[in-house]
């Protein structure tokens, strides 16, 4: 009998343990019910074939284990997809099914190129795998001619026919799968390839085009001046020029190709003429379509006979049409990086070419291949770059919370432990009564203070500092006292009684032999007092006003009512917000486990 629920047991665990290793490898379960009885009978006869052969001693470890294990991956999930999300591009977090590992960006030494943007789905019902394979293939073929003449023939050239008809092909035949219902697919292939070449509009060629191409383009640029005022520079009016080995297609708009097999970057270069005096230049603007290599990007600019550089990281990771925005640090000193606004800095080289052109601009920006590894890390941490950009206040949330933690640990364990000690090993009249009195103010909820606690640091003045955060952890925890005090019950008197013949004190006493025999419970008290006050969000909320005193929880309020809809930037500062609890945990979770089996013992 024991043997059966052993082997029901490690049923149960493998099967989870292969259904969450399926889910992120696969990101579903499989649909076909004959696949999905053939792979839990394959595990059935593993998980008997293991409980009736493994000697019992060893079968109950292998169960204990594998509960274990499977219960922390399952728990350790949720942190997982949170981390991983992090990751992502948007559009990998809002498909369905969902992808649970993050892409690994592309390599991209040539564009423009194309990317298939779909994922393969079954055949229709009632459609069998062979006939659906043939009809795809007649569907691609018709598809292909009839969306060849409607995409954009520069493009086309610089992609490749062929290459282009591999992505387009399949791409076409999906949309075409996704949006027609059931009863499409059960007439002739010669009659369904007729409606679909009839149903393919110019309008679904360019939008499965567009979602597919990947490629770098230039537009006019507007320049700012010292009143804000914008003024545009007409693309007729730039000279654009790129350096070996890209090349320019001029248009409208620019189309920048190259192949970076043949070197490891090239320079964009735009020059103009302002329209009015250079003293009057306060930024500058550049319209760019990004190819989504994750080339790297530096600019630099010639204003008269001064230069000046971005010091930012700069990638091309995106796909669609962004605006640089940039401005010149010696006229508008302001971070203002979170409103995506790049500063430029004087290089300090002056340039003496320009002298003969004083009012003439020139912009470069330089592209620079990296490595995959290097595109992979810059890809990953892109959604934390833009949610540090996205507001100027991280460091003041990250101090704030610091120093309050820091505080309030401090003054934790030492209020606690000195009360928990005075409970414990001291003889004084009625303590067991005002013991007694203080394990009953654990009755009383906090909403009900809440009010005259608020009134009280305001009338001293304390509202819109830490001040309240803190203060209130010298006085102690009522919680902790009585943790500590059940901790040093079980302390031998008789290291008490030796110190005191000794000639030591009562206060020598507790700091030089009861602090140290409490390590354990002190390390306990020190992560709960530092989980509670790192992700506390009600009180910084009752007594902060101003973002430079915001801690962290109060910060992410602010943050996500601001960035809601950008999901990736929320999970990286969510990420940022959780990794130093989990890492101040499993750093002190043996004396976390050991201090509090210890204050639990009978004194």
């Amino acid at each position: 009998m024991k043997r059966l629920l052993f082997a029901g047991g490690l049923w149960l665990e493998t099967v989870l343990m292969a259904a969450l290793a399926t889910i992120i490898v696969h990101r579903t379960l499989p649909d076909n019910a004959g696949e999905l009885t053939w792979a839990l009978g394959v595990l059935a006869i593993f998980a008997g074939a293991a409980a009736f052969l493994a000697p019992m001693g060893l079968l109950q470890r292998l169960t204990l284990q594998g509960a274990l294990i499977s219960g922390a991956c399952l728990f350790i999930l949720p942190f997982l997809w949170l981390v991983g999300t992090s990751f992502k591009y948007n559009r990998e977090i809002f498909v369905q099914p969902p992808h649970w590992l993050p892409a690994l960006p592309r390599e991209v030494i040539r564009s423009p190129y194309l990317v298939k943007r779909y994922v393969r789905l079954p055949p229709p019902p009632h459609v069998g795998k062979s006939r659906w394979r043939a009809m795809a293939l007649a569907l691609e073929q018709n598809l292909w001619r009839q969306a060849r003449p409607l995409l954009p023939q520069k493009e086309l050239a610089l992609i490749g026919v062929g290459s282009a008809r591999a992505v387009m092909g399949p791409m076409l035949v999906h949309r075409l799968q996704k949006f027609e219902p059931p009863g499409f697919w059960n007439q002739p292939t010669s009659a369904i390839c007729q409606k679909a070449v009839a149903a393919m509009t110019a309008g679904r060629v360019r939008s499965a085009w567009e979602r597919a191409y990947r490629g770098l383009k230039l537009s006019g640029i507007t320049l700012t001046d010292t009143h804000y005022h914008d003024a545009a520079v007409q693309p007729a009016d730039i000279g654009w020029r790129v350096s070996s080995p890209a090349r320019l297609l001029r248009g409208e708009p620019n189309l920048v190709a190259y192949n970076l097999a043949q070197g490891h970057g090239f320079t964009i270069q735009a020059d103009f003429t302002l329209p009015k005096s250079v003293h009057h230049l306060l930024g500058i603007t550049i319209p760019i379509h990004e190819d989504r290599s994750w080339q790297y990007v530096r600019v630099s600019l010639r204003v008269g006979v001064v230069r000046y550089v971005s010091k930012n990281l700069m990638f091309l990771g995106n796909r669609r049409w962004q605006s640089l925005i940039f401005h010149l640090h010696d006229r508008d000193p302001a971070n203002e990086t979170n409103m995506g606004i790049f500063p430029l800095y004087r290089s300090g080289v002056v340039d003496v070419h320009a002298l003969q052109m004083p009012g003439a601009v020139q912009v470069k920006l330089h592209v620079t291949k990296i490595s995959p590894a290097a595109a992979a890390f810059y890809k990953f941490t892109d959604s934390y770059r833009q949610a540090w950009y996205a507001d100027r206040h991280w460091l003041d949330y990250l101090f704030n919370s610091v120093t309050v933690v820091i505080l309030c640990v401090i003054f934790q364990v030492i209020s606690c432990s000195m009360a928990g000690y005075a409970f414990a090993r001291l003889q004084w009249p009625l303590r067991d009564k005002i013991f007694a009195l203080l394990l009953a103010t654990m009755m009383l909820p906090g909403t009900v203070t809440m009010i005259p606690v608020f009134l009280i640091f305001k009338h001293l003045g304390w509202y819109n500092t830490l001040l309240p955060l803190w203060v209130p952890a010298v006085f102690g925890s009522a919680f902790f006292i009585f943790l500590l005090r059940q901790f040093m019950r079980n302390i031998p008197r008789e290291l008490e009684e030796a110190a005191l013949i000794d000639g030591c004190g009562w206060f020598g006493i507790y700091w030089r032999i009861i602090m140290p025999l409490m390590k354990p419970a002190l390390a306990a008290i020190a992560i709960l007092t530092f989980m509670g006050v790192w992700n506390d969000f009600m009180t910084p909320l009752i007594y902060l006003s101003s973002p430079s005193r915001y801690t962290l929880p109060l910060g992410m309020y602010e943050f996500s009512s601001a960035h809601g809809g950008q999901f990736g930037m929320m999970m990286a500062a969510a990420t940022m917000m959780t990794l130093p609890v989990v890492a101040v945990f499993f750093v002190a979770q043996r004396y976390f486990i050991q201090g509090i089996t210890l204050t639990g013992m009978k004194g």
